[in-house]
């Protein structure tokens, strides 16, 4: 009878532990809908430190301020934002095998470093990008995400050089099939990216 009302209580407090991530998830997910890029970033930072197996509250640590740091302009700002993102990104590694979804946010990391010093950074993070998606690319070759976000490190590149982007949109319109494709039926894995791969497709028509 003891046992059984251990287990009971386990049980409970299982549910209740499920539950209390799931709105603190939620809650961080909003916030950040909303712009509210600190508020997001504390909240995921304080769900990742309670989650000790889960690496998918690092991820979001990280993805929320890789993506505000394209656009920062204040170079201190910028600096925590990156700092943040590599914290989380080496947290969510030591949480779990290596997966696509962790590669393409490091390649983003050292995208946004080009961005902010391409004369300085290009020729040393490039071919690490490059290694990085062709190693996703082999963990998962149907991620979306990961053709998605290699297109579009492609792309601008194409750009910069003056390259023919015909092969490179088509690569983007692939992407799309595999957005419409790709399931995975855990709580708050990522299936962002869509929205993005229609209009870089839309742009890559004009």
């Amino acid at each position: 009878m003891k046992t059984l009302i251990i287990l009971f209580l386990l049980t409970i407090s299982e549910a209740i532990s499920a539950q209390s991530y799931e709105e603190a998830m939620q809650k961080a997910m909003q916030n950040w809908q909303e712009g509210k890029v600190e508020t997001a970033s504390a909240i995921f930072e304080r769900i990742a430190a309670a989650e000790q197996e889960n690496w998918l509250p690092d991820y979001y640590l990280g993805l929320v301020n890789t993506t505000a740091a394209f656009s920062t302009n204040d170079q201190k700002m910028l600096e925590n934002q990156l700092k943040k993102a590599e914290t989380a990104l080496q947290s969510a590694l030591m949480k779990t095998d290596e997966n696509a979804e962790l590669l393409v946010l490091k390649a983003l990391i050292y995208t946004v470093k080009i961005t902010q010093n391409p004369m300085v950074n290009g020729q040393k993070y490039m071919p690490k990008i490059n290694e990085i998606y062709a190693k996703a690319e082999k963990l998962e070759p149907k991620n979306p995400r990961v053709k998605f976000e290699k297109a579009q490190f492609d792309l601008g590149g194409a750009k910069f050089f003056g390259k023919d982007t015909t092969p490179i949109c088509k690569e983007i319109k692939a992407s799309i099939v595999l957005f419409d494709e790709f399931k995975n039926d855990t709580p708050f894995y990522p299936n962002w990216g869509r929205e993005q791969a229609v209009k870089a497709l839309e742009d890559c028509k004009n």
